[in-house]
């Protein structure tokens, strides 16, 4: 998520999040474990409460389930073949509205995200490179 705050301090139009890993969009017996869908949704809802104009387009998605979960994310990109599986798949709106992450009554009405700075906290960002770097270093040990 810093990331995604860090693009919208900085002025940018879109993040492009990636739901599943790259391999698993070309090779559909690779198991990425999950997908990385609450990014999407998070970073949505934390631009719109603090009014930011970046938007969210999530990519690498694998069905129209997850599409379905989508449903309120800014934008989306599909691969040809999902595109042509979401046009002729018949779905009414309540079912949409029972699979969107983004349905309010999911969440808490209190439950707004904490604002959060980086774009001039360098020390932040440093820690948190420093603690992306030492989790990838242990998790490529194993």
């Amino acid at each position: 998520m810093e990331q995604a705050i860090l693009a919208a301090e900085c002025g940018c139009l879109y993040i492009s999040p990636v739901v599943h890993e790259l391999k698993a969009v070309f090779d559909q017996s690779w198991d990425d474990g999950s997908a990385n869908l609450a990014l999407c949704v998070e970073a949505q809802q934390y631009y719109e409460h603090y009014s930011y104009s970046t938007n969210v387009k999530a990519a690498a998605l694998h069905s129209v389930t997850e599409a379905k979960e989508l449903a309120g994310v800014t934008s989306i990109t599909v691969a040809p073949d999902l595109l042509r599986t979401l046009a002729s798949t018949e779905t009414t709106e309540q079912d949409v509205d029972k699979l969107s992450l983004f349905t309010k009554d999911k969440h808490a009405e209190g439950d707004k995200p904490a604002r959060r700075l980086y774009v001039d906290e360098e020390a932040a960002i440093d820690a948190f490179y420093d603690y992306q770097t030492r989790a990838e270093k242990t998790t490529l040990a194993r």
